[in-house]
């Protein structure tokens, strides 16, 4: 039963190819042989006329999405974690309670200071009273001099002492306040990176959350710096000049349009050396928060603009080890035209070279016509008046 089955699909396959070849070998013969049965009557082909067109030129770019502000909430004082009071995932406030550090140990470190404090303030009022003496005594010669600058310095000191316990307790206060963790920017906080109960040091800075601001995101794209020069090349031939919008379109991966777009906020003056690439950045509003930080999308930028630059359809274009042709219709015959190719528009080709305004290019398959057959139009499509835009 395998054998046959085998057999079976084998024959199905041959037939199949056979039945390939045959249909190509009859285009072959039908095209070749229609002039002959015409009497050398044109052969009818589907033309495109070379026209200038309004042309407004974009680079279809890949980009990163990021968090316009970004907080790492850390840990800045050493204690054991004892509660989370966010709800992960969730929309905070700046200044909202996230965590709680056992403050036991730092409650009694400010009572201490405050201790501290009071003793200094004590100690600095009786060198402040006996100094007061020490002053009387002075205008009597009951002492000397140098007595007097003794006590008199000794007052400063126990000054200083109140002053540096004040500081101390201040301190002691902040470490305290640090133990009810707070959030330092409004926006969405993601995942708690530690669990109650466990030790929290202000020396590591633990990691205890971020904090992203969605409403507005910024797309992070890079631009080829070669693209770039071609296109300065048809500015520098007034053919072009830079794109007078500074809008950009977002496109997710499969190919959706982001219902909003952004703004281009700045473009590096210098090319990475790794990467032959500069650096751009566009601000996107981003109120429903469906761009999320490291999704990567397509970004349509702007880069020029024209009204006077030829194009044909990419169809039309033969690509070859030789360089780039076309057909074209010419004198009533098929022509092979070589062409000087500049950048993409949609589906379009930008000529720098090898047409003329008016020219028909062939659009439909003439692989199997050859150069001189006659051939007549179908039709006479142009791309006039219509605004292409390059992917």
């Amino acid at each position: 039963m395998k054998n046959n089955s085998m057999k079976t699909i084998n024959t199905k396959h041959k037939s199949l190819l056979k039945t390939t070849l045959l249909g190509l070998l009859a285009s072959t013969l039908a095209v070749n042989g229609y002039a002959a049965e015409q009497g050398g009557q044109p052969v009818p082909v589907e033309v495109s006329t070379v026209a200038e067109e309004i042309t407004t030129f974009t680079q279809d770019l890949p980009g990163r999405v990021n968090a316009i502000r970004t907080a790492q909430v850390r840990a800045r004082v050493d204690g054991i974690l004892e509660k989370r009071v966010f709800k992960e995932g969730d929309m905070v406030k700046q200044g909202d309670v996230l965590f709680q550090i056992d403050k036991r140990q730092l409650q009694a470190d400010v009572q201490a200071a405050k201790a501290n404090l009071n003793d200094a303030i004590a100690q600095q009022k009786l060198n402040q009273q006996t100094l007061e003496r020490y002053t009387k005594l002075l205008e009597l010669g009951a002492v000397s001099q140098q007595e007097f600058d003794t006590f008199s310095a000794q007052n400063e000191q126990a000054k200083a002492r109140v002053e540096q316990a004040r500081a101390n307790l201040r301190n002691a206060q902040i470490q305290l306040e640090y133990a009810t963790v707070t959030a330092p920017i409004s926006g969405r906080i993601g995942r708690a990176m530690v669990t109650e109960g466990a030790l929290v040091r202000a020396a590591e800075s633990t990691h205890l959350a971020t904090i992203e601001q969605l409403d507005q995101v910024y797309v992070d794209f890079t631009r080829s710096s070669s693209e770039m020069m071609q296109l300065r090349q048809l500015f520098e031939s007034d053919q072009a000049s830079n794109a007078s919008s500074s809008t950009v379109q977002i496109f997710y991966n499969d190919g959706t349009q982001y219902p909003g777009s952004g703004k281009l906020e700045f473009s590096s003056w210098s090319v990475e050396p790794d990467t032959g690439s500069v650096q751009l950045r566009a601000v996107v509003d981003n109120p429903d928060h469906l761009l999320l930080p490291g999704m990567f999308v397509r970004v349509k930028l702007p880069v020029g603009e024209s009204d006077s630059l030829l194009q044909v359809p990419q169809k039309a274009v033969i690509m070859s080890a030789n360089g780039a042709t076309v057909k074209l219709i010419k004198d009533g015959k098929l022509a092979v035209q070589p062409v000087e190719l500049g950048p993409m528009v949609g589906s379009n080709w930008v000529v720098k070279s090898g047409v003329q305004r008016g020219d028909q290019v062939i659009i439909s398959n003439t692989q199997f016509l050859q150069p001189g057959m006659p051939v007549t139009p179908m039709n006479k499509a142009s791309g006039a008046d219509q605004k292409q835009t390059q992917e």
